[in-house]
């Protein structure tokens, strides 16, 4: 036979399937396709990166409300071994559970802690969230004073800065507070955070910088001074920009914590404007800083009031 009959005999054959068996080939490749396409798509909707931080946040949070529905048993618990006719039954229906929940609150809290330092997280987005996290803080007297916040820009790639976490929160918490004092019923606040050069800083002390380095800036504008800001600052030139020469003593605090972590702070005041200008210059950190979240122990002193 020639090879060209015999292809022709075996496509033949084929053809020649009978209908059941040809149903089975359909069905069979009906259902190669879409597993492999099934394959490449659920290869493609792979996550890249897993978030650990949401990950670890959500298990945390589970285990503080678990925490929080045992202790609702505890207490129901407690108050139902009254129900009990024998007295004796009911106290030992209590210590059982109460002892039971005990151990289980314990095991919680050590797999809590066992996460959170196994788990540790970058740190990221410090100075801006510290900030938000402030005027939440201070809400109520922007409110009093009817301040409102008329622009807040911050930088979402904004780098961390080589400051301690509580030097940093002193100094962010004195100069809002500062400012509460120093402005007037309804005055305005603006915020910008970004990330500068060292050539580009205006401010007063230039020289310390470090060259073809890049810092945080942290700027805050506040206008409707207050009146007696206003007498002072007259006593200038109006021709520029006044600055502050004697320093109140919050601000001298907080410029002397400034100084000592290599950063640099500039205020001015524009009386024509009614406007003042508070600048702060931050070191940037280099290296990659981890953290921990909360550790169990101290989760279980917050209170909830939901």
């Amino acid at each position: 036979m020639k090879k060209g009959d015999k292809m022709k005999g075996n496509q033949g054959s084929v053809e020649n399937l009978s209908p059941r068996d040809e149903i089975k080939g359909k069905i069979f490749n009906m259902f190669s396709f879409q597993k492999n396409e099934k394959s490449s798509s659920e290869e493609r909707s792979l996550p890249t990166e897993i978030n650990h931080e949401s990950l670890l946040s959500f298990v945390l949070e589970l285990i503080h409300r678990v925490r929080g529905s045992l202790a609702a048993m505890k207490t129901l618990a407690f108050y139902s071994r009254e129900n009990f006719r024998d007295k004796e039954l009911g106290d030992y229906f209590y210590n059982v559970v109460s002892e039971d929940i005990e151990k289980t609150l314990f095991i919680l809290d050590c797999f809590c802690e066992y996460i959170s330092i196994n788990t540790p997280i970058k740190k990221a987005n410090t100075i801006n969230n510290m900030i938000e996290e402030i005027l939440r803080e201070n809400q109520k007297e922007l409110d009093e004073k009817k301040v409102k916040i008329i622009k807040k820009q911050f930088d979402p790639e904004l780098p961390e800065t080589s400051m301690l976490d509580e030097h940093l929160r002193f100094i962010l918490n004195s100069l809002f507070q500062y400012l509460l004092f120093s402005i007037s019923l309804n005055g305005r606040l603006g915020i910008l955070t970004r990330t500068i050069e060292s050539k580009d800083w205006n401010g007063e002390g230039k020289e310390r910088l470090q060259k073809d380095l890049k810092y945080i800036e942290i700027l805050i504008i506040s206008t409707h001074l207050d009146s007696k800001v206003q007498e002072l600052s007259s006593l200038s030139p109006e021709s520029q920009p006044n600055h502050e020469e004697k320093m109140d003593l919050i601000l001298q605090m907080v410029k002397r914590i400034v100084e000592k972590n290599r950063g640099l702070i500039d205020t001015k005041i524009y009386p024509k404007k009614d406007l003042r200008m508070i600048s702060l210059l931050l070191p940037i950190e280099r290296r990659n800083v981890f953290q921990f979240l909360l550790p169990a122990s101290q989760q279980k002193k917050w209170e909830r009031k939901d």
